[in-house]
């Protein structure tokens, strides 16, 4: 099949270019390809393999004494990303009391049968003795790790962890994700503010100091055991220097941001749903976020964090401790960063590096990108003004509902194979090669 006048978003620009794709590979790119099967693609952006790093389906959530699971599975997460143009997905595994490699295995297992895009898995490591086990994670396919400096009691690690953690991942040339807050702080300030109730004191007790020293501790620690880093979910600009400044001095350090901490503000957790709004990081304020959209440059990755949870666990609560933290992000990942292009906040070359190139180099992905010989993913994107009115998945709210977008997704392929339109259809997820 070959993909006429396609005007594609790479790490060049926007290209104008045909594509040949065969057996679900890129065969040809070049302009003016002849041949009978072709699709049109004039009055589309397209955005090829987009990667999603930062998922949590099939979960609960991390922080809670209960179990308190996220709306979307493997199957009906996958088709909230397609939905927004991504085709590929690296989620995180939480052993949850199971044996460590019988959790990998099982988890493989679901996705391989239930997922309609390809993917792929992050190892959470909560303890020293869990490292023991990452030569066989490692020969699994799982080839990245993230540990949490917050969560004190349930999810968080101390920096020796850390420490021997990095130097493992390391020999075996994989990926360390960090939550970077600081847990001690974190449980100290809530403690204080134990008593009060709205929304509002879930930002007050993680202010963006928490963020910013658990950046830095965790950016030294990079430095020092030299394993590939990357900090997940940045919602503090001052924290993007941070990094900056350690990779400058020679740390293997990257950083990684949300949609919605560029779209959302501190302000909205004082509204009657605040509690919706609730997530870790908190949103900040409206001069940090307007600060993070001036220095997406130094942005590596983009992520959904997506941690959806039904209505019912959040307006339930009696206090924003409560509050299982997560929102439903993934599906407009793409809208929110094709629209801000739009508005001349960033490049459409940094567009494509921060949705895929750097993903593909940081997780060392292996058969995806726009380029001869990889999978055929991509996005149609038009450029329309649209409000959010419904969403796909199991969801029964979300944050972005009357949101008005500049950018809309109107069709997905993998590997060449239309995948999400009006009517959505879904592929065969395959795990991906690292």
């Amino acid at each position: 099949m070959i993909f006429k006048n396609a005007r594609v978003i790479t790490k060049n620009g926007i290209t104008e270019t045909d594509f040949k794709v065969e057996n679900g590979k890129i065969t040809e790119i070049k302009k003016n390809i002849v041949g009978d099967d072709t699709v049109d693609l004039s009055g589309y952006l397209v955005l090829p393999s987009v990667i999603d790093a930062h998922t949590h389906f099939n979960s609960r959530y991390l922080g809670a004494r209960e179990i308190i699971p996220t709306a979307d599975d493997y199957k009906s997460g996958s088709e909230v990303a397609l939905a927004g143009g991504i085709t590929s997905l690296i989620n995180f595994i939480d052993p949850l009391g199971r044996p460590i490699i019988e959790a990998v295995k099982e988890e493989i297992d679901k996705a391989s049968s239930t997922s309609k895009m390809d993917f792929s898995f992050h190892l959470i490591v909560k303890k020293k003795e869990d490292i023991e086990y990452l030569d066989e994670v490692f020969k699994m396919g799982v080839k990245s790790i993230k540990m949490f400096m917050a969560y004190k009691g349930s999810m968080q690690v101390d920096d020796e962890t850390m420490m021997m953690a990095m130097q493992k991942v390391r020999k075996l040339n994989g990926t360390v994700a960090i939550h970077a807050e600081h847990g001690d702080v974190i449980d100290f300030l809530q403690e204080e503010y134990k008593d009060e109730k709205p929304a509002i004191y879930h930002a007050i007790t993680r202010p963006p100091e928490v963020e910013e020293e658990a950046v830095y501790r965790a950016s030294m620690l990079a430095y020092l055991t030299r394993a590939k880093t990357y900090i997940v979910h940045v919602s503090d600009p001052n924290s993007l220097d941070i990094v900056n400044s350690w990779k400058n001095k020679g740390a293997i350090i990257y950083a990684e941001t949300c949609p919605h901490y560029l779209l959302f503000d501190e302000s909205y957790y004082e509204r009657p749903d605040g509690k919706r709004f609730i997530m870790s990081p908190p949103l900040r304020s409206k001069e940090l976020r307007d600060n993070l959209l001036r220095k997406l440059d130094k942005v590596h990755t983009l992520g959904s964090d997506y941690s959806g949870y039904m209505s019912v666990y959040k307006d339930k609560a009696l206090s924003y401790l409560e509050v299982p933290n997560g929102v439903a992000s993934t599906e407009f990942l793409v809208p929110t960063i094709v629209s801000l292009m739009f508005k001349n906040y960033i490049p459409p070359e940094k567009v494509a590096e921060i949705t895929s190139e750097n993903q593909i180099n940081l997780y060392n992905i292996k058969e995806k990108g726009f380029r001869v010989g990889a999978d055929a993913d991509f996005a149609l994107i038009s450029r329309k003004e649209w409000t959010v009115k419904e969403w796909h998945g199991k969801m029964d709210h979300s944050i972005y509902e009357g949101m008005k977008f500049d950018a809309k997704v109107e069709k997905t392929y993998l590997r060449g194979e239309l995948v999400f339109d009006e009517d959505l259809k879904g592929g065969k997820g395959l795990i991906l090669k690292r």
